[in-house]
């Protein structure tokens, strides 16, 4: 059984020249083959220029270029970081305008590292190694909650799922709860 070789193949072979028989049959569909058939034509494939594409410029691994005098920086790496008060879809009754936020993060906060919270998209940075904050004049309404572990440039380093909470407060209307 002769083994029929798309062009493309034949065109990338390495080495010397090759010789390629092609012929066209009824249909007029193209073959090509290593090997002569009745009414082939012999192709000569010659050697393709070679390209050789240039080493990507390499950047220094972040450890590498923190690193001074020989010495080895561990490159930071959090698991994970969690909203872990108010939770999610939690109605909070009657809060007065403050809403206790608590994190978790893990492995703990590095040094030169800090949490920010973005309340409904508004930027708060806690100081650095804190992990709850007092929020003020939070109303009612629907709010979002999301906590950014943040290096000294601020840079973002890692990012918690957004969390959604509800601030309800009791109306002299409804003085049972509803709103």
């Amino acid at each position: 059984m002769r083994k029929l070789f798309p062009l493309v193949f034949l065109l990338a072979l390495p080495a010397a020249a090759t010789d390629v028989y092609r012929w066209v049959d009824a249909a007029g569909q193209a073959h090509y083959s290593d090997q002569w058939q009745p009414g082939a034509e012999k192709i000569r494939i010659e050697e393709s220029s070679r390209y050789a594409a240039p080493a990507p410029a390499s950047k220094p691994a972040p450890a590498a270029a923190a690193a001074k005098g020989g010495q080895k920086a561990a490159v930071p790496r959090y698991e994970s970081l969690e909203i872990a008060s108010p939770a999610q879809e939690e109605v909070l009754w009657n809060v007065g305008g403050q809403v206790h936020v608590s994190m978790r993060v893990s492995p703990e906060l590095r040094p030169g590292h800090f949490l920010r919270l973005l309340v409904d998209g508004t930027a708060r940075d806690l100081p650095e190694g804190a992990t709850d904050l007092q929020l003020q004049d939070v109303f009612r309404g629907v709010h979002t909650l999301k906590a950014q572990v943040v290096d000294g440039t601020g840079a973002v380093l890692f990012s918690s799922e957004p969390t959604t909470f509800m601030v309800q407060q009791t109306s002299i209307a409804a003085p049972g709860g509803g709103s």
